[in-house]
């Protein structure tokens, strides 16, 4: 019996703070998990958190695909937007 093993390699990972464009504007948001797509090319699409209330998945027709990502931000930036995001949360 053969096994098969795909890999794929993402540009964004979970917890990525990243800056992404929906419906012509700009947000930013926590990626919280992500799939990949088969019928469209093995293209990643993300499920992404802009604040307690809202996450972009594909259940309410918001998912992020890869190419909707402007950029991820890092170090001083990242922390604080996790810091206001926990500050958001309770």
């Amino acid at each position: 019996m053969g096994k098969v093993i795909e890999e794929y390699t993402s540009q964004y990972d979970v917890g990525d703070v990243v800056i992404f464009s929906n419906s012509s504007m700009l947000f930013l948001g926590i990626i919280e998990g992500y799939y990949i797509d088969h019928n469209c090319g093995n293209s990643f699409w993300y499920n992404v958190r802009v604040n307690s209330n809202t996450v972009y998945t594909y259940s309410n027709h918001g998912d992020i695909a890869e190419w909707d990502i402007v950029g991820k931000l890092d170090n001083e930036l990242k922390e604080k937007c996790y810091e206001l995001l926990q500050t958001d949360l309770r």
